[in-house]
């Protein structure tokens, strides 16, 4: 009986803390949103610590703005795979990019890459 109470609170445990694609979905929304309104800010604030440390905010300010002379602002997305993080391909004005996101258990953003 213990083992199965065990086992029953595993599996609760790791469900709870498991990003869904509604999670991932949600995140890409904010993200395009805060992309269109030029607030990096807003996007930086999504960042978990780690992630906030390796890409400072004024390196991300310049990404947005120099994306949105080039491309202009973000209309819709498209998952593509799991090769390397979630891989959405993201339609803009006038091009596309492959953006690159992970988050961790409290939905922070531990990765945010172009490719």
């Amino acid at each position: 009986m213990k083992k199965l109470i065990f086992i029953c609170l595993l599996f609760c445990f790791q469900i709870t803390v498991a990003q869904t694609d509604a999670d991932y979905e949600n995140t890409l929304k904010n993200i395009i949103t805060s992309y269109n309104a030029s607030d990096a800010q807003k996007i930086f604030d999504q960042f978990s610590a780690d992630l906030q440390a390796s890409y400072p905010l004024d390196k991300l300010k310049a990404f947005l703005t120099k994306t949105l002379e080039d491309q202009g602002k973000f209309s819709e997305f498209d998952f593509m795979d799991k090769d390397g993080g979630h891989r959405y391909l993201i339609q803009s004005e006038s091009d596309s990019i492959i953006l690159v996101i992970e988050l961790s258990p409290d939905l922070k953003l531990t990765k945010f890459t172009t490719e």
